[in-house]
């Protein structure tokens, strides 16, 4: 088993938890206030994807949340996430997230910066 260690400093902007609008769709709240940063990975996957791990105490995290890295502003969108404990040390509990790359001020067409 190997163990990765945090390279760096994250935190989160949650939705909140979704509830049902009047025609039955979940909604969400807007991005709330940054809470962390807490130690933290962010690993490029080929894909495009990220798989990120934070500190157990970023909570619960759902589909939609923002994770951010507050010393350079790179953000990432929330497409699952994990809390995962250790039964032999509470210390070692983290929340597993698969990202994307959220870019603030709208889309761009692919391969283009």
């Amino acid at each position: 088993m190997a163990v990765l260690l945090a390279d760096r400093q994250l935190g989160v902007r949650t939705r909140g938890v979704p509830v049902l609008d009047a025609h039955g769709a979940e909604v969400t709240g807007p991005l709330g206030p940054l809470r962390g940063p807490w130690p933290g990975r962010a690993v490029p996957q080929a894909d495009g994807t990220w798989h990120l791990a934070l500190d157990g105490q970023a909570g619960l995290l759902l589909v939609g949340d923002v994770v951010v890295e507050p010393s350079t502003g790179t953000q990432w969108t929330v497409l699952a996430a994990d809390e995962l404990a250790n039964t032999d040390d509470s210390a070692l509990a983290y929340v597993r997230i698969k990202g994307r790359a959220r870019v603030s001020d709208g889309t761009r067409p692919e391969g283009h910066p």
